[in-house]
């Protein structure tokens, strides 16, 4: 007889954890924020005070307006994808039952993580809201594996992400099929090998945050059961919000104050290239639907470092990590993002001991 599968629900006794994590980084992006925009302040104290704070050769003249521009446009260009990923969680609480995801996943076993990864094209969600669909997923019962799938897969196997990487770069079909091929096998084989360390000790505990009753949905109409999902986007948005902007913060930081000429002299190497764009790929913290254009921008890279800026970017980045705060272990995240850089790593060398010209060969079939 197989061993029941059951819904992770953590104690409310837990619940200050989390709570007192928000308290922190509410205070810290505060104090930040404030000394960022109240800085030129102590000119009147203390004449260019800026300029001994800030290297020139760092940080621009208008490093206030560059790093306002960078904050902004992420997240603009992430917030509604967030609202879509509480609203795709809120219908998963509303219309999936409770046993329905814990009986499917005890039926198929392993071959359940595959499953998942393939049905996740059904669900398109970027990385800004994939970690609320998963959250949802865990609390239904999907098991910690399958999960871990999801999160690595949604995000890329998405149509629009796949036809924008397409549409990036000039429509040539390689590109789409490196970076949905290196999603695929990079979110089983994690999930199958993550699936026994990440048990139910790897979840912070009060991971969930504010507790949603059971509302006793069956029995009620589609306007009670509309309130109920919108009480479900709110909470799940607001709560993953403040990891998200914090998270944002830290990116727009980096992309404001460290020269990045150093990209353009690694683009000619073989293995620096790659490691370059993957680290590129983590501080920008860009949406996995715009990204390819971005990447696309690199032409000092090839192709190589190109899909290791696709493949990594959507899977593991600063405003992620930071989101991953509110569901993982600390200590967890740090295996997850390990895990997945080398994953990214070798799926990018695999690619390089391909026959040389097999890839051209393949882009130019595809192209015709």
């Amino acid at each position: 007889m197989g061993s029941r599968i059951i819904p992770i629900e953590p104690s409310a006794a837990a619940a200050s954890d989390p709570l007192r994590q928000r308290w922190v980084l509410s205070a810290t992006l505060l104090l930040f924020v404030a000394g960022f925009f109240y800085l030129p302040t102590l000119e009147i104290f203390q004449p260019n005070v800026t300029d001994q704070l800030f290297n020139e050769s760092i940080a621009p003249v208008r490093w206030r307006e560059n790093f306002t521009s960078y904050f902004i446009s992420i997240v603009l260009e992430a917030a509604p994808y967030m609202v879509l990923g509480a609203f795709l969680s809120g219908l998963i609480e509303i219309l999936v039952p409770s046993q329905w995801l814990p009986d499917m996943a005890r039926r198929l076993g392993r071959l359940g993580i595959p499953a998942v990864v393939l049905l996740a094209p059904l669900f398109p969600i970027c990385e800004c809201g994939v970690v609320m669909v998963a959250r949802r997923l865990l609390r239904k019962g999907l098991p910690m594996g399958h999960t871990i799938a999801y999160l690595l897969a949604a995000p890329i196997l998405n149509p629009v992400v796949l036809g924008g990487t397409w549409l990036a770069f000039f429509r040539d079909p390689l590109y789409p099929l490196m970076r949905g091929a290196g999603a695929f096998f990079i979110a089983i084989a994690l999930g199958l090998l993550l699936h026994r360390p990440f048990t139910r000790n790897a979840l912070r505990e009060g991971w969930r945050g504010v507790d949603h009753p059971d509302h006793g949905l069956a029995g009620q109409g589609w306007l009670e059961r509309g309130r109920h999902l919108l009480e479900h986007v709110r909470t799940d948005f607001l709560d993953m919000g403040l990891y998200f902007l914090f998270g944002v913060f830290l990116a727009s930081c980096l992309k404001t104050f460290v020269d990045w000429e150093w990209l353009d002299q690694l683009g000619g190497g073989p293995f620096t290239g790659p490691l370059a764009m993957m680290g590129a790929a983590f501080v920008m913290s860009l949406c996995s639907e715009a990204d390819a254009f971005v990447a696309a921008s690199f032409i000092e890279f090839d192709m190589y470092a190109h899909t290791a800026f696709l493949v990594l970017g959507p899977m593991i980045d600063i405003k992620l990590l930071l989101m991953y705060q509110s569901l993982f272990r600390t200590r967890h995240i740090a295996l997850f993002a390990l895990a997945v850089v080398t994953a990214v790593s070798l799926y990018v060398a695999l690619l390089m001991l391909l026959p040389e010209g097999f890839l051209d060969w393949f882009s130019m079939r595809g192209m015709m």
